[in-house]
């Protein structure tokens, strides 16, 4: 049951991802005097990191490891697991960070420039995230099926 809801929540970070990759594809000359994009990739960003982290709380939930109470701690109770790598686990508490600035609006209000680039630069990680945690998936799915043999 928990392996199905983590692969329709991975099937819908991945459809973010491509959306938010179209959306970034532009120079950041032309997005930033497009606030409807700027706005879409905004919300697709936030939806990717709560997406995961609630993909990473029902990894926990199986593994019968207490859940996370912040996106950041999500990532890292992952990466403590051996479900991830360090470097990986880096970058994606990097980008629940960008998320808490977003949607706290700490530093990022007006500076489009710094989510640009940085969302840009962690996009890579988040389609590792999504490949990483597929295999994870069958690989758990497996050893399960094989143990109930």
């Amino acid at each position: 049951m928990a392996h199905e809801v983590i692969i329709k929540k991975l099937e819908q970070i991945d459809r973010l991802l491509t959306e938010l990759s179209r959306l970034l594809s532009s120079s950041f000359a032309i997005f930033k005097d497009n606030i409807d994009s700027i706005r879409a990739a905004e919300r697709n960003f936030e939806l990717i990191i709560e997406l995961a982290s609630d993909v990473n709380n029902e990894i926990a939930l199986v593994r019968g490891l207490p859940i996370a109470d912040t996106y950041r701690g999500s990532f890292t109770q992952l990466e403590a697991a051996g479900v991830i790598s360090k470097k990986l686990g880096d970058m994606l508490i990097e980008g629940a960070r960008i998320r808490n600035i977003l949607v706290h609006e700490y530093d990022f209000e007006e500076d489009y420039e710094k989510f640009y680039e940085s969302v840009k630069r962690l996009l890579p990680a988040y389609r590792e995230y999504v490949a990483v945690i597929h295999k994870y998936i069958i690989s758990f799915k497996v050893s399960k099926d094989e143990n109930a043999q």
